[in-house]
């Protein structure tokens, strides 16, 4: 959701404290540029609270209620996957898929590194 307050000036208000937060900004800008390019319609502009009316907005989409949902979605966006060059967001978000479905959202058990793997080039 972004608000636009001021002339000049907008908030995006679905930041989380759990999102990565260099991945955040990277999706962000990796999303407005995917968006510009194929032109995508934003939508109407809906000059309401859509904390407190947003129930009252027909055909709204809607997020993903959980990370596991959230992480699903991210995997389905091949536009998004593109402005990204390197191993990291999908390292991560495998990662996360690991972490949802085996430890019910707490840290893995580390493990060793392999000093003998090849690593993909990382951000």
């Amino acid at each position: 959701m972004i608000r636009i307050p001021d002339e000049g000036r907008f908030e995006y208000r679905l930041a989380d404290g759990a999102a990565n937060p260099y991945l955040l900004q990277a999706d962000i800008l990796a999303a407005g540029l995917n968006g510009i390019a194929n032109k995508s319609d934003p939508g109407k502009r809906l000059d309401i609270d859509m904390y407190a009316e947003g129930y009252k907005v027909k055909g709204a989409p809607k997020l993903p209620l959980n990370m596991l949902d959230a992480l699903r979605e991210y995997d389905k966006d091949k536009g998004l996957k593109a402005h990204f060059r390197c191993a990291y967001p999908e390292a991560y978000a495998k990662r996360r898929h690991w972490v949802e479905q085996n430890a019910g959202g707490g840290r893995p058990v580390t493990r060793k590194r392999d000093k003998n793997v090849r690593r993909r080039k990382v951000c």
